[in-house]
């Protein structure tokens, strides 16, 4: 069983004791959590940080979270990878949406996208954090390869065109781009940047002009 599940079944039972108060705390420290990581990362964060950011006592910590790992899973990777589906929309021609997950963002990286790269970097020591962001990618996958398959249907994306490079490819970059941005480089000529991005995306599309 996952950690995420096992974490949301803690959630909810301690939800069921005190739902409005609890529920209330809980996002305070989730809130606090996510913007002292993503300020100071993953390493440089004590559990003392979160509780003065969300103006708490430690026991309000303590009596829902069992350490700085649960803090970190629930806040970074969960809420992370809610995002990342929200993004995902079925209307959306699969083309366009990656071309627009590879274009769209520029510049620092916002909290959400901080929080990303720190479970990434924290996934590499601490086991539990790596069964989350496997978890978080196995939802992020699943719900875009509806999408693709969608594309496959009606010819936005040709038939040969394999599904999980595809994804592969789209999880390549965008992590890619995280860490790029993350380091402070400045990216390439915007239009010039969309412009490669959009021509690649054009080759996977049936019948259509690779040039």
């Amino acid at each position: 069983m996952y950690v995420v599940s096992l974490m949301e079944t803690k959630r909810d039972a301690a939800a069921s004791e005190k739902p409005q108060e609890a529920d209330e705390i809980r996002e305070q420290l989730l809130e606090a959590a996510a913007r002292v990581f993503a300020s100071k990362g993953y390493a440089g964060t004590k559990i003392l940080d979160i509780v003065r950011e969300a103006g708490l006592s430690s026991g309000a910590v303590y009596g829902r979270f069992e350490s700085k790992n649960a803090l970190l899973i629930e806040a970074v990777v969960t809420r992370a990878i809610k995002a990342a589906s929200e993004r995902v929309r079925a209307d959306r021609p699969v083309a366009d949406f990656i071309a627009r997950s590879l274009t769209d963002r520029q510049g620092p990286l916002n909290t959400t996208e901080a929080i990303q790269l720190e479970a990434y970097v924290a996934a590499r020591r601490e086991p539990e954090v790596a069964e989350a962001v496997a978890e978080a990618r196995r939802r992020w996958r699943f719900a875009l390869k509806r999408t693709v398959r969608t594309a496959h249907a009606d010819g936005t994306l040709s038939p040969g065109a394999d599904v999980e490079s595809i994804l592969y490819f789209m999880e390549t970059m965008r992590l890619g781009l995280l860490l790029l941005r993350g380091a402070g480089f400045a990216p390439p000529d915007p239009d010039q940047w969309d412009a490669l991005i959009r021509r690649i995306v054009r080759s996977l599309a049936a019948g259509q002009d690779n040039g």
